[in-house]
């Protein structure tokens, strides 16, 4: 598993911080009932009745251990196997295991909409806070339940679920949580594996409900049944440098409901591969209102997501699926193979995407207010027949085709310093166009740039050709057209015009290649 230098530099700083409490929990040092640390006392369980022999119940002797530890203990388990049950977790008492806990396996329990957590978890925990814990384990229910907890650091941990169980609870769940985070740890197979593109199993590694102030870093989430991280109405989330991949939905899902309270995201350096749906989606679509979240969705990298055995599912965005959401960045994205458009927006506010590279489409769904796009390089814009926007801002991009269907609305339209690679641009639309220092490429018969129908029209030094026919085509519909400095070369006339009132030409060069009959 590979990080970026930057997250692992996170990862070190935040476990040499929290390793404090636990110092001197080295498996080779001699056990002892009782050892002090400097910071409280490690508490071995081996040594306090635990067998660790994975035949003897050590749900009560490490129960015991835990609930007799004073604030700032550390209870240990040493290498072996530790069957255990469930285990209820107490403020300020830490948790660092060698070996693995295992549960039982007639514990095991079904997720279902009305029973979302079980009734046995590995590690329960309610209304507690100042908790570290660094384990090994295998269970058949959540790994860790908290819910009105806080402070709670799960790190240098390997959790893994049962792949048999179709209908699983998630590995790790949060509900009403805070200042929470997941570091350095690996989480898998909760749940079964999608086997159809049409179906999924739930089993989601991290699930957070209505939560606040969470870090995931540097973690590799898999081969779970559903996401790799689920987020519901939840506020001041941190995902950095994590391994997300084959989960048998998106890698990384934000759900809403009292939608105020999904605020403040980070979602940043983490590589998203093989996940069954979306690399990222933040989906608002129910709730009916444009919410500004305030997320950053920053130098992450996807490859062939939206698929299952090579067959293609609903989804697959590889930057991101955006819908009925505001204030969003996305900028520094890598995202190829991917089965569905790289970003997908539909009915947005305000949302920059700069400095992606994309072997994906862009498409725009529905009604927006302000999108802006600079520096990407991607192969396609795509508006769809509804598009209904206030302004829609490119500049600097280089993209192989621009799809504007006819009879869309955009207030303003700007296209600036762009870098077109294969017409025509179509512009059918309510509203008003500026067209400004870009390079257009097109061979098509239809010609280069069509203005068809349009409020006013405003080209300047643009650099456009066509191989075939008219450069430039204006009809009589497309009203204040101004074309002025702009170098045109086409392989008929360099501008036909059917009929525009008012048409303003000056200092452009037209370079007319027109071949005699």
């Amino acid at each position: 598993m590979q990080y970026r230098n930057g997250s692992l530099k996170m990862v070190f700083a935040a476990l040499a911080a929290l390793i404090v409490t636990v110092a001197g929990c080295q498996p080779d040092k001699p056990a002892a009932e009782k050892e002090e640390t400097g910071l409280g006392q490690r508490l071995d369980v081996r040594s306090l009745g635990a067998k660790g022999d994975g035949k003897a119940d050590d749900s009560k002797a490490i129960q015991a251990v835990i609930d007799s530890a004073s604030p700032g203990d550390t209870v240990y388990l040493p290498k072996g196997e530790y069957l255990v049950r469930s285990l209820r977790l107490v403020p300020n008492v830490h948790l660092v295991a060698d070996g693995v806990l295992k549960q039982p396996k007639e514990l095991s329990e079904s997720f279902s909409v009305e029973n979302q957590h079980s009734t046995a978890p590995l590690f329960r925990a309610h209304r507690v806070s100042n908790i570290y814990l660094s384990f090994h384990a295998e269970t058949v229910n959540e790994a860790i339940y908290a819910s009105q907890s806080s402070n709670i650091t799960i790190a240098g941990s390997r959790i893994a679920g049962d792949s048999t169980n179709r209908r699983s609870f998630p590995g790790i769940l949060w509900y009403s949580c805070s200042a929470c985070r997941v570091i350095g740890s690996t989480v898998s197979h909760y749940g079964g594996a999608r086997e159809s593109a049409k179906t999924y199993h739930p089993g989601t590694a991290i699930r957070v409900l209505s939560s606040r102030g969470v870090t995931f870093s540097g973690n590799e989430l898999h081969h779970n049944g559903e996401n790799g991280i689920f987020i519901h109405d939840s506020g001041d989330v941190e995902i950095d440098g994590n391994y997300i991949h084959h989960n048998g939905m998106s890698g990384i899902q934000v759900a809403f409901n009292s939608a105020e309270l999904v605020r403040n995201y980070r979602i940043t350096n983490n590589r998203l591969e093989y996940n069954a749906a979306d690399a990222v989606d933040i989906n608002n679509r129910a709730h009916g209102v444009v919410m500004p979240i305030q997320a950053l969705i920053a130098g992450n990298y996807s490859w062939k997501n939206g698929f299952v055995g090579g067959e293609s599912t609903p989804d697959g965005s590889g930057i991101g699926t955006l819908i009925g959401i505001s204030e969003v960045t996305l900028s520094g994205n890598r995202a190829f193979g991917n089965n569905r458009p790289a970003l997908y927006i539909e009915g947005c506010g305000a949302i920059t995407a700069n400095r992606n590279v994309t072997d994906g489409a862009f498409e725009l769904v529905g009604r927006w207010d302000s999108i802006r796009m600079e520096g990407n390089t991607f192969p396609t814009l795509r508006l769809l027949a509804n598009a209904d926007g206030r302004v829609l801002h490119l500049k600097a991009n280089r993209v192989t085709r621009a799809l504007l269907p006819n009879d869309i609305r955009i207030d303003s339209l700007l296209l600036e310093e762009n870098e077109i690679e294969s017409g025509p641009v179509n512009i059918n639309m309510e509203g008003n166009l500026r067209f400004e220092d870009n390079i257009l490429t097109s061979g098509h018969d239809a010609g280069g740039l069509l203005l068809v129908k349009v409020g006013s029209a405003f080209l300047k030094g643009n650099r456009i050709t066509n191989a075939k026919n008219a450069a430039i085509s204006i009809s009589e519909t497309a009203r204040q057209v101004v074309i002025d400095s702009n170098f045109v070369s086409s392989g008929g006339a360099a501008l036909h015009n059917a009929g525009s009132v008012g048409l303003q030409q000056t200092r452009n060069t037209f370079d007319e290649q027109v071949k005699q009959p």
